[in-house]
């Protein structure tokens, strides 16, 4: 049953409420990082922030979880603005993150009794940072220890849902990164050896995933997500 409209708006408004506040508290966490402060990436920081939070509210209705996925979204863009513009992903931002996910998992865990979830959610979290460690010291140039930390909250969200969103979501993110890195080549953006932020395609293949993961996922993982 698809939530009431009127509950999608006030989300969606919510959100435009909180992209203010998670870039204020963002900026006293890191107040030697300059943060893009042009109207134009405010305006776009705020639709993106009021959009996911819809989509979120559409997604899953009104629910314990919702709390847990508006934090992955809030933060989610604040990391993605960080690392386009420094190339950087925090620790003083990644790693609350991740505890604060997870008390946010466990909170709707505990209220509908999902505790497989939570634990699928503690193994994708471990799953997804061991793969992404690999993949850095294998290729150091391609991946940063920032990706790999952002992978471990991420891998913890996905995890939640299913093993098939966590399979998919990493795929989602390599591939939303090899076709960002392709456009940008082409436009003539940026060079063939340009070392480019991984963070956003991450954040990206994520939200994809949550939010069409299965219809997606019938058309990339058939197998996975089968009718």
């Amino acid at each position: 049953m698809p939530p009431a409209p009127l509950l999608v708006i006030l989300c969606a408004l919510l959100g435009l409420a909180v992209a203010p506040v998670a870039l204020h508290i963002t900026r006293r966490l890191l107040p030697t990082l300059e943060l893009g402060r042009s109207r134009w990436q405010s305006l776009v920081s705020f639709s993106l922030t009021a959009f996911l939070f819809a989509a979120m509210a559409w997604r899953f209705g009104w629910s314990w979880v919702l709390p847990a996925f508006f934090f992955l979204s809030a933060t989610g863009l604040v990391l993605s603005w960080i690392d386009l513009q420094h190339k950087l992903l925090p620790n003083k931002v990644v790693l609350p993150s991740l505890g604060i996910g997870f008390v946010l998992l466990l909170l709707d865990a505990g209220m509908n009794q999902r505790w497989g979830n939570l634990l699928a959610a503690v193994i994708g979290c471990a799953v997804t940072f061991v793969i992404y460690l690999i993949l850095a010291l294998i290729s150091p140039r391609g991946m940063g220890m920032g990706d790999v930390k952002l992978s471990a909250p991420l891998g913890m969200y996905l995890g939640y849902l299913s093993a098939g969103h966590l399979i998919l979501g990493i795929v989602l993110g390599f591939i939303a990164g090899a076709v960002t890195s392709v456009l940008l080549v082409t436009s003539g953006l940026a060079g063939r050896k340009t070392v480019l932020p991984f963070g956003p395609s991450m954040f990206l293949g994520c939200v994809l995933t949550v939010l069409w993961g299965v219809e997606l996922g019938r058309i990339i993982m058939p197998t996975v997500f089968s009718r």
